[in-house]
């Protein structure tokens, strides 16, 4: 039963975090079909695996067992794990690099929220001919 809760939130954290069973295993050391095992409940991971997988998930324990009680024991907002570890490289850079960072990112936003927006009229559209 343990073990199967364990796989069921691994694979959430996992997937929540944009991590691939691959990226998984490459970044804790282990082998794909044991990540495979561990989501599926046939087998729990030692405690030093254990260890390794909640520092790259960026969980405490208790959030990989689930046993926090109404704290998730996330750290930060932040959910995917390649896009946290590029925010911290950047936080060591010089601020005129955090600055261009920064306006790269508020027009990849600005570009997603727009094509969102046609997406949604144009689908709104759609329905509207079709009646």
């Amino acid at each position: 039963m343990l073990a199967a809760e364990f796989g069921k939130r691994l694979r959430a954290l996992r997937e929540e975090r944009g991590l691939t069973q691959r990226e998984l295993a490459k970044r804790i050391d282990a082998e794909i079909p044991q990540i495979s095992r561990y989501e599926t409940g046939s087998y729990m991971p030692n405690a030093e695996t254990l260890l390794a997988i909640a520092d790259v998930l960026h969980v405490g324990l208790d959030t990989l067992f689930g046993r926090s009680s109404g704290n998730t024991g996330d750290a930060t907002p932040v959910k995917d794990v390649r896009l946290l570890e590029r925010m911290k490289e950047l936080e060591k850079l010089d601020r005129r690099f955090r600055d261009t960072a920064i306006a790269v990112l508020e027009a990849l936003i600005l570009q997603g929220h727009e094509e969102g927006l046609k997406a949604r009229l144009t689908g709104t559209a759609s329905s509207i001919e079709a009646s």
